[in-house]
This record gives structure tokens, sequence and C-alpha cells, in this order.
């Protein structure tokens, strides 16, 4: 047990962090003081910023953007494809905003990877390592690091008060049963901080995260005010906390309380601040104010934003399929992400905001019993744009009835090793777990060539 004189140091120092009425909720949030050790042969960083979408429960690429329209009928499915502005390359029917910018994005259509479990494949995508037997009661958290969380501990933070990764909404996924966007053995420096449920429609409010919301008796020079008696305090003599547990808890209220005070992180969440003009062009959707929202902290400083398009794997069409992907989920996503790209290139900063639209798996090639489709993962189709690689790949096939690679097969750490490569983050870097094991950030995957 630690001397009383210890203890008592930490109870009036938190104390004084808690007095005083400013009860603020940003207390929960992660601090982010720890930079990573200049590493040898870091990539030249060609993209500042990184939004990676998540398409939750996976999305049919046999309906999407791998249609194959000379399959059997229970193959094929009920949507037609539609020409592209890339000559020879065609879409589903119900992208018509995306068939009109193919030439902005890339379109990789022989990914892949070994398991068609939700939990394991969503952590497979978010980290670059399988977990096997991941679930939603005993393995519901994080065996690796999160991509964000890697980006967040190689790059820090880029403009002061800005977090280095931002989830939209949360970390959570299958509604929230799972959270596999976190830092895991990293620590609480680099997980990522949670935006909050975005409006659903253009008109709605959504000024703030409540974690950035200040109490209604607090104002921004009384908090500055205590950010100067906290900064004396944490000149002390450390030896009274040899175990270095109160200066990570001084770091940690320091960082939150920055963030607080610093008009440029709130006005990052401010919606408000957009014309409803534009917010409307992205779509009176959840979908759509998450986007804007994204581009919104990419242009702030944002280095990884991650985006979930679904809360409960609404892309698990196992029933009723192309009535899902028609009438909901295909034209909120068409409209959003074609804004998206407009939107960037419009303000110059498509070349430096790396996109990539991403998914657990894809869906099964034979429809079933139900007009659905079910879990796959021997191939699917990732879309990637801007962040300094080409543009206007259609890269890789998949067989005729759309069940495995063709030709040029990719694997998803090879996506991941892209984004990665882009941002300057090198994939042989090791960090060490818990336990002191080797953990690199890939464990196996290079980046892609053609789009480099």
């Amino acid at each position: 047990m630690a001397p009383k004189s210890k203890v008592n140091q930490r109870i009036h120092r938190r104390s004084f962090l808690s007095s005083g009425q400013i009860g603020v909720g940003a207390f929960a949030l992660p601090h982010w003081m720890s930079q990573m050790a200049t590493a040898n042969n870091v990539p030249p960083r060609r993209a500042e910023q990184a939004i990676v979408i998540l398409l939750q429960g996976g999305c049919s690429h046999l309906d999407t953007w791998d249609l194959k329209p000379h399959a059997p009928a229970e193959i094929r499915g009920e949507f037609q494809s539609i020409s592209t502005k890339v000559p020879g390359e065609r879409i589903g029917e119900h992208l018509p905003r995306l068939a009109q910018r193919a030439d902005v994005y890339n379109v990789l259509r022989s990914v892949h990877h070994a398991t068609p479990s939700h939990e394991a494949a969503i952590h497979w995508v978010l980290t670059g390592y399988n977990y096997p037997g991941a679930n939603t009661s005993t393995k519901n958290r994080n065996d690796k690091p999160a991509m964000g969380s890697i980006v967040a501990k190689a790059l820090g933070p880029t403009s002061q008060g800005l977090p280095p990764y931002v989830c939209v909404p949360d970390k959570g996924q299958l509604g929230d049963r799972v959270r596999y966007a976190s830092s895991h053995f990293l620590g609480m420096a680099y997980d990522p901080f949670e935006s909050g449920m975005p409006p659903t429609t253009a008109t709605d409010v959504f000024r703030l995260p409540p974690n950035l919301s200040l109490s209604k008796y607090a104002d921004l020079s009384r908090l500055d005010h205590r950010l100067a008696l906290l900064d004396e305090l944490d000149q002390l003599p450390r030896d009274l906390d040899a175990a270095g547990i109160m200066k990570g808890m001084d770091l940690f209220h320091l960082e939150s309380m920055k963030m607080l005070s610093n008009r440029a992180t709130r006005q990052a969440f401010d919606l408000s601040q957009e014309p409803l003009a534009l917010r409307e062009q992205y779509g009176n959707t959840r979908v759509g104010q998450e986007t804007i929202l994204a581009r919104r902290l990419a242009e702030a400083g944002v280095p990884f934003t991650l985006v979930n398009f679904s809360i409960n794997q609404e892309w698990d069409t196992h029933e009723n399929n192309f009535h899902s992907l028609k009438n909901r989920l295909l034209p909120e996503f068409d409209q959003a992400i074609s804004a998206l790209l407009d939107d960037l290139q419009q303000r110059d900063r498509l070349d430096s905001t790396l996109v990539a639209v991403i998914t657990e798996f894809g869906r099964t090639p034979k429809i079933n019993a139900k007009a659905g489709r079910d879990h796959w993962s021997d191939v699917f189709s990732v879309v990637m744009a801007g962040g300094g690689l080409s543009a206007g790949q259609f890269l890789g096939t998949s067989n005729p009835r759309g069940e495995i690679p063709h030709d040029r097969p990719i694997h998803i750490n090879d996506v991941l090793a892209t984004i990665y490569r882009q941002l300057g983050v090198p994939i042989h870097t090791v960090h060490h777990d818990a336990g002191g094991r080797p953990v690199p950030v890939l464990f196996q995957g290079k980046p892609i060539p053609e789009l480099i």
C-alpha cells in the first residue's frame, strides 16, 4: 500500500481538478501526448489525412462494383450494370453518381481474406490481423491495435487540440457488441475520440460531441486559468509518484481540458458552420451527415477518421438484399460518397486526403431462398481515392461467378499497407504488447504498386 502522504497527494490533486463546477465530460477523453520515436525507413508522407468508411455487415460486390450479367439468374440477381466514365468499365445501376466519377477513384475487385465471420472479419479489416474465435461476449475487444490507433501513435495530432484519430459516430461495431477500432495495448493515449451520433437530416443541429461540451456554469476564461494552474502543478517533483500513475492522469486531464478550450477543435465538429445547400448535397440522411463531418475533421487536420456507415450491420443482407440495396443503402451511399469526392476536389484537398471504402467481406454469389446473399470473404471489392494514389483504375477481377479472384488477387492487408504507406507510417515497425511480445504493424501485406 502506498504511504499516506502519497495517497493524500493523489486525492488533493484530483480534488483540485474536479472542484469548482467545471463538470466537463472531456475527462473521459484520451490524451494525445505520447509521440512515436523516429523510425528507420519511414516512407515519405503523401497523404495528410485519411477517411476510412466501413460498410459494416458486408457489402455485396456482385450488386455494386462487380456485376456478372452473363452468369445464371441465381447469381447475377436483379440489377443491371451501367457504363462509367472509365471506358469499358461498368458498375451497378444504383450507383449512377459514382459511375460518372469513376475516373476519380479506383475499384479493387479481387480483395480477399480468410474468414466469413463478422467479428473476426471486422477485426481483420480494422487491424490487419485475424482474430480466431472473435465473438460478441468473450472476445469483443481488440486483439491488436486498430489502424487508426497505429496512425495516431505514428503521427500524433497535427493541429493543437485536435485528436489524431476520430470515430464517427463511435468505436463500436455490430450494434456496439464488439469494439475493434480501439488502441488495445498501445494504451489509452491512442484510443479514438468518438464524435457521437450525427443528425439524420441536413437541417438538424449537431454542434459538439458530448465530451466537448462545457457545463453551463463554466466559461473558457475560467478554464484557461485552471489550465495554467495545472501546468504549474505538473512541475512538482515527480519522486512522489514513482509509478508514474499521477503523471499519466495529469497529462490525461491537461489534454482533455486543452481540447475544451481550443476553439478550432470545437469548430471542427460544428456542422452548423456548413452551408445548408452543401449539407443537402451529402444527403438528408445519417450517412450523408457523417460524411460531411468526416470531411470537416480531415480539413481541420485530423489525420485519421473512421466512419461507420452502419450502426448495426445494415449491409448484412441475408434477406431482401435487392430491396434494401435499391431503396436505401445504395442511394444514400452513392450520394454521400459522390458529394465527398466533389467537395474534396473543389477544395483542392483530394490529393492530400485518402478516401477508402471498405467492408468486412462480400456476399455469396448464389442468392438464397430469402432473396438475400450470405457471407463471402473469398473475394470482395474495395474503393480507394485521393491521397496521392492513381485514379480511374479497375484493378483485379473475380471469376465469372464472382466466387474467387481470377487475376491480380489483393489481400486486405495490401489495402491497409497502401493506406499506411500514403500516410507515411512504416508497416514493419514493431510495437510490444503487455507481455513484451513484438507485434509488427502488419504481419503481412505490401502496398499495391499499381496505385502508388
